[in-house]
């Protein structure tokens, strides 16, 4: 009886032990923080404007740090690149190809894994603060239900700052505690009215990291509505700037609130011993809107076009990486990472750096890029597949870039201008339509009546001023980039709006169709309508 004591006395104790080191292991693997700043111009900040007018010096710091990525690409639109990065798969095949509007009965797939998804089954305490725009048709859409543990914030695309209100009037601003926090559970968050969001994103930030458990390494998703319209910013924000003039001004001060609470953030993990162990992802979800798309005054300069459309200024992301001491070292730390680079590579690159897979994630369209950033590796990828405008300025593409050559079947978009920081406040006529009715049929690709093919060399133009000639040699350039953008496109999947498209709502037990705000408690609010997927809430 002694010696069968012994054992399991020696059994707990070696269970302990294994216990022990496994924690260890866990809180070890390195803290991710990353921020989605919307509708970011590529002029806009402080490390990358060719005209710096706008502070934004907490940022300005981790990116000289880190690495910043130079050909970096997004999606034209916020939905599209929100479910790229979040997936790791290009719109052509979730099927968000688009904005999603208020009240749209369509969203990011269920069947898709998402990041919080792979990192918390990898012992990672996964919290989403701001912006959603995944979906919202049914809780199940909403973050509780895509991996993460918290949610503070709107699940539409766009808000009064103050007010939080959306699209058909209604309030749109909610605190979700614990997983699969869905009706009976979410909270209309009325407190926040009349606060500016910026502000309480960063400080709802500033309180997970001072409440989280560094036993177990923290995601963070912080997805600032800065600096998406309305061009709002309380007044002391707007001060400084201003002898600029005009919505630029206020847009200077929606910015530099972003950056101020940036460093709130980045102090807070400091503070509590985090900030060393720490991956930084900073991105734009697209373009600034320049010309299109809801403008507020952000500059794309020099690059041509806008927010929704498929030049260079909708969809070259401005963008750094930063790693703290213990989470790494960046080969490039302090320069430039040249290399190309999509949205749908973050999901990749941040599972290589802190060691973790994922099985029930769908193929990945991206590739990781953690050997290249750390030991000087080679070019992951050798093309980015833009795909198509976003139909608020109809439908046009797709396009592809490999190397320095970019193909742009049909238009980029119109107007498709270039447009410097002291121009951007004459622009404020905006022309827009929403066209969705291509993503019904099933033609091969968007209509291109005139068999236009836009090439440019945009090593040398990056600024797409003057399309290549159709030279012998340039149509041999021009029918093998067709020939891999109609090989791609074939892969796609139906593109929602379209009821067959895999993230729209299902239509039994009975029908879901298009929400609208509810009235509850004398109060118009945005409330998921249709009955959840699943059965926890």
């Amino acid at each position: 009886k002694l010696q069968f004591l012994y054992f399991i006395g020696i059994s707990f104790k070696m269970l302990s032990l294994a216990t022990g080191l496994l924690a260890a292991a866990v809180a070890t693997k390195p803290n991710v923080l990353l921020v989605v700043i919307d509708d970011l111009g590529f002029d806009d900040m402080g490390y990358r404007a060719l005209t710096p007018e706008i502070k934004t010096p907490n940022a300005d710091g981790f990116a000289k740090e880190g690495v910043i990525l130079q050909n970096y690409y997004v999606q034209p639109s916020c939905s599209p690149t929100r479910t790229t990065i979040l997936s790791g798969r290009y719109p052509l095949h979730t099927g968000v190809n688009n904005y999603i509007p208020t009240g749209a009965v369509y969203g990011l797939s269920s069947k898709e894994t998402t990041l919080a998804t792979m990192l918390n089954k990898n012992g990672y305490k996964t919290h989403a603060i701001g912006k959603w725009h995944l979906g919202m048709y049914s809780y199940d859409m909403t973050p509780t239900f895509r991996g993460f543990e918290s949610f503070y914030g709107f699940y539409n695309g766009g808000e009064d700052y103050f007010t939080h209100v959306a699209g058909d009037k209604g309030y749109d601003m909610r605190r979700d505690v614990g997983f699969k926090c869905g009706k009976n559970c979410s909270h209309i968050e009325v407190e926040a009215e009349g606060n500016y969001s910026t502000i309480l994103f960063s400080e709802e930030a500033v309180k997970v990291v001072d409440a989280h458990d560094t036993s177990s390494p923290l995601f963070l998703y912080l997805a600032y509505q800065a600096v998406h319209s309305p061009a709002e910013a309380p007044d002391y924000y707007i001060e400084p700037y201003k002898y600029i003039g005009g919505i630029r001004s206020i847009y200077a001060g929606m910015l530099s609130c972003m950056d101020e609470g940036l460093g709130n953030v980045t102090n807070a993990f400091k503070r509590k011993g985090m900030l060393d162990n720490t991956i930084m992802i900073f991105t734009a979800d697209n373009g600034g809107p320049t010309e299109t798309c809801a403008k507020q005054g952000s500059s794309n300069w020099p690059l041509r076009g806008s927010k929704c459309s498929i030049w260079e200024g909708g969809t070259r992301g401005s963008s750094f990486m930063w790693f703290g001491p213990e989470a790494g070292k960046l080969n490039h730390a302090g320069g430039n990472y040249t290399n190309l680079m999509h949205a749908a590579d973050w999901m990749p690159t941040i599972a290589e750096a802190v060691d973790v897979t994922c099985d029930t994630c769908l193929e990945w369209d991206g590739v990781s890029h953690y050997k290249s950033l750390t030991s000087n590796g080679g070019a992951p990828r050798d093309h980015i597949y833009y795909g198509i405008t976003d139909a608020q300025v109809g439908v046009h593409g797709p396009a592809m870039r490999v190397g320095c050559h970019k193909l742009i079947l049909g238009d980029g978009g119109k107007p498709g201008g270039w447009h410097p920081p002291t121009a951007i406040n004459d622009l404020w006529t905006e022309e827009e339509f929403f066209d969705d009715s291509f993503l019904l049929q099933n033609g091969p690709l968007p209509s291109n009546p005139n068999n236009t093919k836009l090439l440019f060399d945009v090593c040398n133009d990056p600024d797409e001023h003057t399309p290549l000639d159709h030279t012998p040699q340039n149509m041999e350039i021009i029918n093998n980039l067709t020939a891999r953008i109609v090989t791609m496109w074939n892969t796609g999947t139906k593109g929602c709006p379209d009821p067959s498209c895999e993230g729209y709502a299902p239509q039994k037990p009975k029908p879901c169709e298009r929400g609208a705000p509810v009235n509850i408690s004398g109060r118009l609010v945005w409330e998921p309508w249709c009955e959840t997927l699943t059965d926890d809430e």
